[in-house]
């Protein structure tokens, strides 16, 4: 009689596995092609899930898939080093249903996740490189902190405004130096408490300007890189576009040969309008919802500086305003300079002015 033990062996077998990811524990639900086999949790560790499935389906395929959100790509990278494929998905692209809308728990979100990759139906968003990612980081921490500064100058506005503190028209501008500064300093509320509150904030807004000027010297040194250096240079002969909107568009972007038509670029900075058409009928609405919300605003604001600069910029735009409204013919500005942005990554040249397409 033989001893001899048969191995189970899923070579050539597909196992796909939704994972709802958070901050102490992830929840599975793990799949045999379209076959629902098990769900289960485990703590936030990828060596442990890469263990469960190498054990549990020897040999097997596996695609594993989690929504984009706070994790970022850290796992991702982790089961990618492994062999193991993993898409990291836009959440609004999981199909979902209106029992599951009802019923929602991460149980069922895991699940929903896993039906849809084994049903062929998600496709994974761009990973960025690491080196990619932490530049980018040091550019996203500019503005949150420009953000930050910016609502401290408005808490102290509305303070001096409730108690009956006028501004001196020399410093009206908008511009906080450091005599306006000093002028702050010295303002009494007349209230014990609420010179305090005036003193802190004041200190926080000094505390985020010295923030600023050193995140700016570091972008600075960043721009001046080898990776950076001659990008963005062509990049600024764009009329618009000064050193951090290069930058930032370039350490957002990242390759831009990433993008296989220009129509794809649009679609991601979400200069595009969204559109409801069926047979015969055509509807096209306003801007698409799903948007990079900075490079989307930074694009919108460098269209202003380019009709004053451009002479086709102006025609083209005075041109769409014969037919619609001013802030919808700056976004077909916006638009046809991010069109010139895409030209001159791909081909590494400079921008020229005058030109009308």
């Amino acid at each position: 009689m033989s001893n001899i033990r048969e191995t189970v062996d899923f070579s050539g077998e597909q196992i796909n596995v939704g994972i709802d990811v958070h901050l102490k524990h992830w929840n599975v639900t793990i799949f045999h092609n379209q076959v629902y086999l098990r769900k289960f949790q485990q703590e936030s560790n990828p060596g442990i899930l890469i263990k469960h499935l190498r054990h549990h389906y020897p040999n097997a395929n596996f695609r594993l898939a989690y929504e984009a959100g706070f994790s970022g790509f850290w796992a991702q990278r982790i089961f990618s080093e492994s062999g193991i494929d993993c898409l990291v998905v836009n959440a609004a692209d999981v199909p979902q249903t209106d029992k599951g809308i009802r019923t929602k728990n991460d149980v069922n979100d895991s699940r929903r996740i896993g039906a849809a990759l084994a049903g062929g139906m998600l496709e994974g968003i761009y990973v960025p490189s690491l080196i990619q990612e932490s530049d980018r980081s040091l550019v996203r921490y500019r503005y949150r902190i420009a953000r930050d500064l910016n609502r401290c100058k408005s808490r102290i506005k509305s303070l001096l405004y409730k108690f009956g503190i006028t501004i001196p028209p020399i410093f009206t501008k908008g511009k906080w130096t450091r005599a306006f500064l000093l002028w702050l300093k010295s303002t009494q509320l007349g209230f014990e408490h609420a010179d305090l509150t005036l003193k802190r904030m004041i200190r926080q807004v000094e505390y985020f300007q010295g923030q600023l000027l050193e995140i700016s010297r570091d972008l600075r040194a960043m721009l001046r890189s080898t990776v950076y250096a001659q990008q963005a240079s062509l990049l600024m002969t764009v009329p618009g576009i000064g050193a951090l909107t290069a930058l930032t568009l370039l350490s957002e972007l990242g390759d831009v040969k990433r993008f296989r038509t220009f129509y794809q670029l649009n679609a991601f900075v979400g200069l595009c309008p969204t559109e409801f058409s069926s047979g015969d009928s055509e509807r096209v609405g306003p801007l698409t919802p799903r948007h990079h919300s900075l490079l989307r605003s930074l694009l919108t604001e460098a269209a202003w500086t380019a009709i004053r600069l451009d002479p086709a910029m102006l025609l083209a735009y005075n041109d769409y305003k014969k037919r619609m409204s001013g802030k919808r013919a700056i976004i077909r500005i916006a638009r046809k300079m991010l069109n010139r942005i895409y030209y001159i990554l791909l081909k590494q040249q400079g921008y020229e002015k005058g030109i009308i397409k």
